[in-house]
């Protein structure tokens, strides 16, 4: 067990000191932070009276979004007791607006709507109340004596009265259980450290609070600003008195108390204007594409209208739909990563590609140590802290995405219990499987109930990425084997509504859809289905935000329940979640990133070297110009979910106005725009610069675009395969010979010749001057939003809805159609535009 022990604490140490995986940028690249993302606006507040000691870190305090910060702390005293309660020495972590530059009021804090199951505290500890047993001396907010209500800190909303009393309930209409960001309790370690991850929210999720709102500074929009608050709390009462350090007793009051609110910590939060990227009357330009590049458009909108620019509109769509829309005949520009099948545009309007990001697919965690009360006290020093690491082989991401583990498919039997029964010898989830314990050693003993992770939070449209990702999949031996039924070492088995899927998929199936009716009142009986415990997500932003808050999505009901109702996120503490998503989602929601085993049998992480060491062995794609990932590359330092976007437009379609705007973009995409940062304009974290080649590429390729005519037709002859062609150069095309045929779900076969010569050219892994050769230190980055002046968004978003629908029930296999149909008809599905998070 010592041994177990070392590598969960080597793993937080990791976690502590780099944010594994893309938190920070990327670990160990030049520049990197190195802690928790900590940006140039990080700043730290010491304590005061009984907590001078105390100091307190906030990973980034400007240009803010909706995104998740670091808030470390050292100096404080470590929280007893650890058996299973909170008692004394934590701390409690909340958002408040207010326009005082001394702090907000306690009245202005988003609080008290947090779940009131475990972990374990004070009665009122989590909670607005101010009525106890006992009396805090310094409370200004009392009822009559004689009043049989209890009294309540009030909230006070942005732009409503000021309250001028108590209020007589401890609930709010601007925030529930559900929207909430509030940490009530936060562990403090046994050397006086402690480490949360806190979601900041802007007036989108938090309205109440207004954080974002566009207001006008000298003559200027910003966001207005809101306030971090944290209440540490020691081993006083608000009355005084002192509780005992041997664990016998819990702290009762709550933060809002004024006794306690008098060692309030507050930190001042600069954001970004929510839904203000552009003054409105601006020139418009349609940017459709998937959803890898929605992060990087919407960062570098600002920066592209100023000075009188063009307004790109970026609507996410599916790739297969942003390709048909760009095979039309008012294609505009597209962003995808598989580019355009050869056959379908006409010869004689060719279409040109143009490189303008770098990014991946990752599996994001946020798993906690969950310690039995009775374990010994070093292993209880880790209650409560984030797991820094995880190492997944494609055969254990193969049964997660399969339902293989048993309970992925519902978490108590059905009355029927014949779907059970191939699963009832499996593993309950990945943190039962010895295959994932044999790999990961320092989870065993340390998840308990709730923490099984059967399966992963997975988007419902479809992606070229996830079909690279069952490529990976598919490609190695074993997890082939398991998916066509082979039980693995252990004796588990792939779900039978899952095996012999036809590989690759661009969704994510789940055939196995089992209901149980449970009778709930003599009046009512309630049918909860696999769907109601284990939905799909929106999209990849969804499925990394949901993780992060501990959020299943999952519906289900009570005791006192008539109906399925939407169930609370997971405690702080007691959370344990994966999210399939791309890296800059990960990025942007300080999620952990598995390391995915390769072809080569090493064990990577998304990161610089690993992205470009991915990119040097991609392989020519049957369209020239375009590079495909090799998931089943040999190079032991390729990370195998590498992706490209790439640009797509026909010049030959567009005005003159139109090849300006379009132009422009690519330029400044593949200049300022490949600059990391967190500031409008820049590259958002989890994104790599381009290699110059690439963005050489994109330079022509702009150039191109201006002059159309110069653009030979498809059916041009082909150089070479080591002429400058072949990797690329905008309307020429690469070579015939060298290149590979598409696999049917348009990947790369990874059984193609090596990567083309300019890929490995070591000219390609230099920097733009904007972004010197190794500079990565990138940040969580700027608002994921739609951007104003959309023409008649009611109209305009039913249709792409219908076209999403369209799209993704054709990209799904065969045997998911019904499950689709019960999906789309269970949960309605309205964002087709950039997730506004």
């Amino acid at each position: 067990m010592a041994a177990v022990r070392a590598l969960v604490v080597l793993s937080t140490m990791m976690l502590g000191m780099s944010m594994i995986g893309i938190l920070s940028g990327f670990p160990g690249a030049p520049g990197a932070p190195e802690r928790g993302g900590v940006t140039d606006s990080a700043v730290t507040v010491a304590g005061t009276g009984e907590f001078a000691g105390l100091r307190v870190t906030v990973s980034q305090t400007r240009d803010l979004i909706n995104q998740v910060v670091a808030v470390s702390w050292t100096g404080a005293q470590p929280t007893r007791p650890f058996a299973g309660k909170f008692g004394i020495n934590y701390m409690q972590i909340m958002q408040c607006w207010g326009d005082d530059p001394k702090g907000p009021e306690r009245t202005q804090c988003q609080y008290g709507a947090a779940s009131t199951r475990l972990p374990e505290a004070g009665p009122w500890v989590k909670s607005r109340q101010l009525t106890y047993p006992f009396l805090d001396q310094k409370e200004t907010l009392r009822l009559p004596a004689n009043s049989p209500d209890v009294a309540s800190v009030p909230f006070w909303a942005v732009g409503g009265d000021k309250p001028t009393g108590p209020a007589t309930g401890d609930r709010s209409d601007f925030f529930d259980s559900l929207s909430t960001n509030e940490i009530p309790v936060a562990s403090t370690h046994g050397d006086g450290t402690g480490l949360e991850f806190f979601e900041v929210q802007t007036v989108r999720q938090a309205p109440g609070l207004g954080c974002g709102e566009p207001v006008v500074t000298d003559g200027a929009p910003t966001g207005r600003p809101c306030w971090l608050v944290i209440v540490p709390r020691g081993s006083t009462e608000a009355d005084g008195s002192v509780k005992p350090s041997d664990g016998g007793r819990l702290l009762e009051s709550s933060p809002l108390s004024e006794s306690n609110w008098e060692n309030r910590i507050a930190v001042r939060l600069e954001f970004l204007p929510v839904g203000q990227a552009c003054p409105i009357g601006r020139p418009e330009r349609s940017v459709i594409g998937h959803e890898l590049m929605t992060d990087a458009v919407s960062s570098w909108q600002p920066a592209l209208c100023e000075g009188g620019g063009s307004l790109f509109n970026y609507i996410q769509l599916p790739d297969e739909v942003a390709r048909n829309r760009a095979a039309g005949a008012a294609p505009g520009l597209a962003l995808v990563t598989n580019p355009i099948p050869p056959s379908q545009p006409p010869p004689e309007n060719p279409p040109l590609y143009a490189p303008v990001g770098l990014s991946g697919l990752a599996i994001a965690f946020n798993i906690e140590h969950s310690v039995a009360p009775d374990a010994p006290a070093a292993d209880q020093e880790l209650n409560g802290q984030r797991f820094g690491a995880m190492k997944l082989t494609p055969r254990l991401v193969a049964k997660l995405l399969t339902q293989s583990y048993r309970f992925s498919v519902l978490a108590a039997p059905p009355p029927d219990p014949n779907p059970f029964r191939a699963l009832k010898d499996n593993p309950a989830g990945l943190a039962s499987d010895p295959e994932f314990l044999d790999l990961n050693p320092e989870y065993k003993g340390f998840t308990g109930p709730g923490q099984e992770l059967p399966d992963a939070l997975v988007q419902l449209g479809t992606s070229d990425l996830t079909a690279l990702l069952w490529n990976w999949v598919n490609a190695d031996p074993d997890a082939h084997a398991f998916l066509t039924g082979t039980p693995d070492p252990s004796g588990m088995v792939v779900n039978p509504a899952n095996q012999g899927l036809a590989l690759p998929v661009s969704g994510f199936p789940r055939n196995d859809e089992v209901c149980a009716d449970y009778r709930v009142s003599d009046r009512a009986t309630l049918r909860e289905c696999t769907l109601d415990h284990h939905p799909y997500t929106r999209d990849m932003h969804d499925a990394g935000r949901s993780a992060s808050r501990g959020d299943t999505q999952e519906q289900g009901h009570t005791l006192i329940d008539e109906r399925l109702k939407r169930l609370p996120p997971q405690n702080p503490g007691k959370r344990a979640l994966l999210a399939v998503v791309d890296t800059a989602t990960a990025a942007r929601y300080s999620l952990p990133v598995a390391a995915l085993r390769n072809t080569a049998g090493e064990f990577v992480i998304p990161s610089a070297t690993s992205f470009l060491a991915a990119v040097a062995a991609m392989k020519p794609s049957a369209v020239p110009g375009v590079l495909a990932t090799d998931p089943a590359t040999g190079d032991p330092a390729a990370y195998p979910l590498t992706a490209l976007s790439y640009a797509v437009t026909t010049p030959a379609t567009l005005d003159t106005a139109a090849r300006t705007d379009y132009a422009g973009f690519l330029r400044f995409a593949v200049g300022p725009g490949q600059q990391p940062g967190v500031a409008p304009g820049q590259l958002p974290s989890g994104m790599v610069p381009l290699p110059g080649a690439l963005r050489a590429q994109t330079t022509a390729a702009a150039a191109a675009i201006l002059a159309p005519a110069a653009i030979p037709p498809a059916s041009s002859p082909s150089p070479g395969p080591g002429s400058p062609a072949a990797v690329g150069a905008p309307g020429r095309p690469a070579a015939a010979a060298g290149t590979r045929a598409t696999s049917p779900g348009g990947l790369a076969n990874p059984s193609s010749p090596a990567a083309t010569p300019a890929a490995r050219d070591p000219a390609s892994h230099t920097g733009s001057p904007a972004a010197p050769a190794g500079h990565v230190a990138q940040q969580p980055l700027t608002e994921s939003r739609r951007t104003p002046s959309l023409p008649a968004p009611l109209r305009v978003g039913l249709v792409l809805l219908a076209v999403l629908i369209c799209g993704a029930l054709a990209a799904m296999a065969a045997p998911a159609m019904p499950l689709l149909g019960a999906v789309l008809a269970r949960r309605a599905r309205k964002e087709v535009t950039p997730t506004e998070l």
